[in-house]
């Protein structure tokens, strides 16, 4: 009787993490981006090398001089907030439609992370690494003049791309 007990035991510790990720049926899987070694035209003052909008979390590092905008959206159970480390490294307040307040950094050689929670990430200038998971979607620009040398991404487990010259919207996650 007492190793039938431990025998339950073991195999529902075990089943627990199973549970804890299943998901509801016709619930959408959560999607990954990857962009790696951004360049976009025209610097810090330049077109957004990647605008992303996403429910999950945000991870990323600009090795030369970049400039990133990172606002939290309201939404349910959004308890993170963004966090940027580096020697070199500004920040202002900025406003995203008039009503939501987030903050731009802006330097060389840092880090920025966003966790938990609905976030609009704004990137610009150049040695862009970004990572990001969970649903929703992102637009891409790389480098008129720099074509095919100016970084490369890949969604959702899909193959590389480079950055294309003109914007190009995908959807990160899905059914």
């Amino acid at each position: 009787m007492r190793r039938i007990l431990v025998s339950c035991a073991v195999l529902a510790v075990l089943a627990l993490p199973a549970a804890a990720t299943a998901r509801a049926p016709g619930a959408a899987r959560p999607g990954y981006l990857v962009v790696s070694k951004a360049v976009g035209d025209g610097g810090v003052h330049g077109a957004p090398v990647v605008t992303l909008i996403v429910k999950g979390f945000v991870l990323g590092r600009v090795s030369q001089e970049a400039k990133v905008q990172i606002v939290q959206l309201p939404s349910v159970g959004g308890e993170g907030a963004p966090q940027v480390v580096g020697a070199d490294v500004s920040s202002t307040t900025i406003r995203y439609r008039g009503r939501f307040s987030g903050k731009e950094y802006r330097g060389s050689k840092f880090r920025f992370r966003a966790i938990g929670g609905l976030y609009r990430v704004v990137v610009r200038g150049s040695g862009v690494y970004l990572f990001a998971g969970g649903h929703g979607h992102v637009t891409l620009r790389g480098s008129r003049v720099f074509q095919h040398t100016d970084g490369r991404y890949a969604v959702d487990g899909g193959a590389w791309r480079s950055l294309p010259k003109s914007p190009v919207t995908r959807t990160i996650g899905g059914g």
